[in-house]
């Protein structure tokens, strides 16, 4: 696993993103409407071109690759699932927690399934069950992968959150 850029102010934003960021319900509607929240953004907050899907219990809900993506973002998408699923947190939160001491990293044992860095985030609900669904973004910085999730996440629920750029 690389190294990526990080702050370590960002463990407790992270943390704080998770716990705002959840949602009463989470239907196939609101993935789509989730969705196209960050094709808009990437388009016209961050300029950028980027790959998106939202998977529950597995099957892909939503996908849509912006110009100038290829299937190398699916690659990275897997991966980053792979460390959100086995953490339970942010692959963003996973990373810095595993770069600050806090969080073993399992996913070392075999490196070329995980990929520790921004751009998968689960979908909480508001009754704290497990995140059945994760929304994965690949193409951007890994931290403004991340953040454009947690953007537009805040942007649907209409919540305030910390940023982490």
């Amino acid at each position: 696993m690389g190294t990526f850029y990080w702050e370590e102010q960002w463990a407790d934003i992270l943390a704080e993103q998770e716990h705002q960021l959840c949602y009463p319900e989470f239907t196939r509607k609101t993935a789509l409407d989730l969705g196209m929240e960050i094709l808009r953004l990437a388009q016209e907050s961050y300029g950028k071109s980027a790959a998106i899907r939202i998977v529950e219990d597995g099957t892909t809900i939503f996908a849509y690759k912006m110009e100038g993506t290829s299937s190398e973002n699916d690659w990275w998408m897997d991966k980053k699932l792979s460390v959100s699923r086995m953490t339970g947190m942010s692959s963003l939160r996973s990373y810095v927690e595993a770069q600050t001491g806090h969080l073993c990293p399992k996913w070392e044992e075999r490196p070329n399934n995980f990929a520790s860095c921004g751009g998968c985030f689960p979908v909480f609900l508001t009754n704290g069950q497990q995140p059945w669904a994760y929304v994965l973004v690949s193409g951007m910085e890994h931290h403004e992968d991340h953040q454009i999730i947690a953007d537009a996440m805040a942007s649907q629920l209409g919540k305030t959150i910390r940023r982490i750029l």
